[in-house]
């Protein structure tokens, strides 16, 4: 993958070895355990750096092929990437990656595979406000968009950062309705929310999938 970041400086690309023997994560990409066992994910929300993003409704036929990126990169200090699910889901499939799964992202911000675990994605899997930058109604806090990363608070165990606020994220339910289309989740809150959001929340089919606002997303793969 093509890596040409524009810019004045270079961002931290965390990079964790995952599986083991000569297998590993892509860099920027940490190691989770999920049902089905080691799976990779993005460190950090997606920054598409060089590229397009293609047609935001690309209907029951996606990826349709209008999604062209060149360099999709999980880094600390840029800004997030907000997207259709369309193109999220074309954006991950372009790199030879795939959107996250609905279980996958939970599995990753809660620490445990299936139910249970952390309820925030935080080390101690408490909420505290002005950790993440998302608002809380309790101490009368907003929270602005920032960079990937800006707050070294807000991250997992594992080091995943920025899941809960910064940008909404999409992920794939796997749901289909009968015509083909999607039914989309979307995980973790946003910055201008008013309330911590758990792991375990989800927004199946609050959006349609060419929907575009203030979400970004992750990507998942095999180690």
């Amino acid at each position: 993958m093509k890596l040409s970041i524009a810019g004045a400086f270079a961002p931290l690309v965390l990079s964790v070895a995952c599986g083991g023997g000569k297998t590993g994560c892509p860099a920027g990409f940490v190691e989770a355990q999920g049902v089905g066992g080691s799976f990779c994910i993005s460190a950090y929300e997606m920054t598409m750096t060089e590229g397009q993003l293609g047609n935001k409704d690309q209907g029951a036929g996606f990826p349709d092929g209008s999604t062209r990126i060149e360099a999709l990169v999980s880094a600390s200090g840029l800004r997030p990437t907000m997207t259709s699910w369309y193109q999220a889901y074309a954006a991950c499939e372009t790199q030879g990656w795939s959107l996250c799964t609905s279980e996958q992202w939970e599995d990753a911000c809660d620490g445990l595979p299936g139910p249970g675990g952390r309820v925030y994605p935080s080390v101690d899997g408490e909420f505290v406000p002005g950790r993440c930058s998302i608002g809380d109604h309790r101490s009368n806090l907003s929270m602005p968009l920032t960079l990937t990363g800006e707050m070294p608070g807000c991250r997992t165990e594992s080091g995943i950062f920025d899941m809960q606020g910064n940008l909404w994220e999409w992920v794939d339910s796997g749901a289909r309705t009968p015509e083909g289309l999607p039914v989309v989740d979307k995980r973790g809150g946003g910055h201008y929310g008013a309330a911590p959001v758990k792991c375990s929340r989800h927004a199946n089919g609050q959006h349609p999938p060419e929907w575009d606002g203030t979400i970004g997303f992750r990507c998942c793969t095999s180690p």
